[in-house]
């Protein structure tokens, strides 16, 4: 699936991203938030946006990295102005992020995990984000 997103610092050429945490690759290109979504709340992040200037792309989810943000491959690096174009024909792909992410969460309570909410609070999250085709 193909998305649009934007990171703090260019794309690494390598077109992996590198987790000092967890000392490994990404997937791919990390990004800070893609989508509808609200930017991914991170240490890392939140010091790349203070030092760094935000770069918009257009790429595959090829996965997901050690923050749980998600990772690109074959980015192209493209304007606000069609970041924000772009992200208005992709409302089916974020609204695909948003119930894989809530699935995911409600797999995990049905399961037998605490993850500090409940079904019922995951679904008003799931009315919440999901987006209307316009």
């Amino acid at each position: 699936m193909t998305i649009v997103g934007y990171r703090y610092g260019e794309a690494p050429e390598s077109g992996k991203s590198y987790n000092y945490r967890d000392n490994c690759f990404e997937p791919g290109v990390s990004m800070a938030q893609v989508g509808f979504d609200k930017e991914v709340n991170s240490f890392a992040i939140s010091d790349a946006a203070a030092n760094r200037k935000r770069y918009y792309y257009v790429g595959t989810i090829c996965g997901t990295g050690g923050d749980d943000e998600i990772c690109l491959s074959n980015v192209k690096r493209i304007s606000r102005k069609d970041y924000l174009a772009m992200r208005k024909e992709m409302i089916n792909v974020h609204n695909a992020i948003v119930n894989e992410r809530i699935n995911r969460r409600i797999s995990l309570i049905e399961n037998g995990w605490h993850i500090g909410t409940t079904i019922e609070r995951l679904e008003e999250q799931r009315k919440k984000y999901i987006k209307k085709a316009r």
